[in-house]
């Protein structure tokens, strides 16, 4: 049986424009991570769609201009990206770039000077009104931000192993995997796998070293660090640990957290099931059915176009216990 790719690209009307619906692009390329701050997606669109010419591209797509875009297959549409125009080229073809709703955030000024708080304090001074937002449960010392923005906030949170991204339009905060009540999506290499580049790496070939760092109330920090030489290095942060030999011991547990045997690399399916970041992934290999095992996804960069061709790349992060 026959199955036909399917595209509906929205643009909801403004001032000066009513809503824009397309139903034929040259291409889509979603990119969504945890690690990324900001999912973005980026359209090109044929010049011979309907209102297109030389002149007006820009007039008919501004910055700022919310887009939805929906993806699938016979008209079973998934919404795959909802957020804003950042920059639009009116070349041969049509290219929008688009930010997730981390875009709002970016514009949105931001003045904060706070005493030892818990991080979702900060989150509320500064996210504006509408947004949700789940945050982790996590101590921060002394903070001063003075004339930036809410993302550039949240940036330096994250230099500081505090990630943040928007699902949907709700922004999450301190937490990287939250999807734990949904079906892990089974990655069948017999069935659903188009190709991938995993390895499979056994715990003495796993090279890591971890730099464990305490903030305290007053700012100062306690720096600790254990591991392989040369090891993949992972910066983990702590809260108000005060002494040394205990923020020793944390790292020392999640060195062992880290130091698992398990599959390295991406996989890349097909269009559906749709599949986002924060997922587990179920890989089964008749070839190896030992190396069966549950991994969370950390990264889904989704390709639409007309060669054709609808797939997903799933990175795959640790095992999930």
């Amino acid at each position: 049986m026959t199955v036909a790719m399917v595209s509906k690209i929205v643009f909801p009307a403004r001032d000066g424009r009513e809503e824009i619906i397309i139903r034929k692009c040259n291409s889509v390329v979603i990119e969504s991570s945890w690690e990324m701050l900001t999912s973005t997606a980026t359209i090109k669109l044929p010049r011979n769609v309907k209102d297109f010419d030389k002149l007006n591209v820009k007039t008919i797509f501004k910055k700022g201009d919310p887009v939805q875009i929906y993806l699938g297959y016979d008209e079973n549409l998934i919404l795959e990206f909802d957020g804003f125009v950042n920059e639009v080229y009116a070349d041969v073809p049509v290219v929008i770039k688009c930010d997730d709703y981390m875009y709002l955030l970016k514009k949105y000024p931001a003045n904060v000077s706070m005493r030892s708080t818990k991080l979702e304090d900060l989150i509320k001074k500064i996210v504006p009104e509408g947004i949700e937002y789940d945050v982790a449960d996590i101590n921060i010392g002394t903070k001063r931000w003075a004339n930036t923005t809410a993302a550039k906030i949240l940036e330096e949170l994250q230099e500081n192993n505090i990630y943040s991204y928007f699902k949907g339009r709700k922004l999450i905060v301190g937490k990287i995997y939250t999807d734990d009540a949904v079906e892990p999506v089974i990655f069948n290499f017999n069935q659903n796998v188009v190709d991938h580049n995993l390895q499979y790496k056994n715990k003495e070939d796993v090279l890591i070293k971890i730099k464990g760092i305490s903030t305290l109330p007053n700012g100062r920090k306690i720096t600790a660090e254990y591991g392989d030489d040369g090891g993949t290095l992972q910066t983990l942060s702590y809260y108000n640990i005060t002494v040394k030999a205990e923020v020793e011991k944390l790292i020392k547990a999640d060195y062992e957290k880290f130091k698992v045997e398990g599959f390295q690399g991406h996989v890349e399916i097909f269009g559906v099931p749709s599949v986002t970041h924060g997922m587990k992934a179920d890989i089964i290999s008749n070839q190896y059915p030992d190396r069966r095992g549950l991994y969370f996804i950390k990264k889904v960069v989704k390709t639409y176009d007309d060669s054709p061709k609808y797939h997903q790349e799933c990175y795959l992060d640790k095992k999930a216990e």
